[in-house]
């Protein structure tokens, strides 16, 4: 409820701005995961889109949350395909600097939250988000964790950008004893995330 008032929140400041637009954005996923399981799954590629909002703080300054249906895929070591599917909200602030006449980078950082709504494993059926206990990869279907990254706008409507996520929240987090009873599984999650879009008319 917290996370759903501050989002709310975020929303109702950007009606007060001097300054907001809306973007639409489209894009290839490359996820990934961190710790025990980097080496057990491969890169597999997933689709992004979303809608942003982004509006001024301060002179060259402003704030982006935003809403994106998130696809993570992956392969196993017997290349069994992995589909997750997740509804993703990120709030980056950005700083804007024009480079050239018509062109505009913004570096930008901030978090994002995850929510993994269906996944499975396409040929074993495996599930992803059900519990490890259950027959399934003990995937958490919460996830929250910094987005950094880098975009272009050119004449104020085209859009390409280029980020990174890391998870904060552990997916693994239990016991192997086939490997090591008495030490745990640790794994986050990852995404390199490469968009386009357009702003839309004011």
């Amino acid at each position: 409820m917290k996370k759903i008032l501050f989002i709310v929140a975020i929303m109702v400041m950007a009606t007060t701005a001097s300054f907001a637009q809306f973007g639409g954005r489209i894009g290839l996923d490359l996820a990934n995961f961190t710790g025990d399981w980097k080496d057990g799954y491969k890169t597999s590629a997933g689709l992004h889109l979303g809608l942003v909002y982004n509006f001024e703080l301060a002179d060259a300054i402003s704030l982006q949350p935003g809403a994106f249906y998130v696809q993570r895929n992956y392969k196993d070591d017997f290349d069994n395909k992995i589909h997750s599917h997740y509804v993703e909200v990120p709030i980056v602030a950005k700083y804007n600097l024009e480079v050239a006449d018509g062109i505009t980078i913004d570096p930008h950082a901030g978090p994002y939250f995850a929510f993994g709504f269906a996944g499975k494993n396409k040929d074993t059926d495996q599930k992803v988000f059900k519990k490890r206990s259950k027959n399934g990869m003990g995937v958490s279907n919460f996830d929250m964790g910094i987005q950094v990254g880098a975009g272009a706008t050119f004449s104020d409507v085209i859009y390409v950008g280029l980020d990174y996520e890391f998870g904060f929240r552990d997916n693994a987090d239990y016991f192997n004893p086939l490997v090591d009873p008495n030490k745990k599984v640790h794994a986050r999650n990852g995404m390199f995330m490469i968009t386009c879009g357009v702003w839309l008319p004011e």
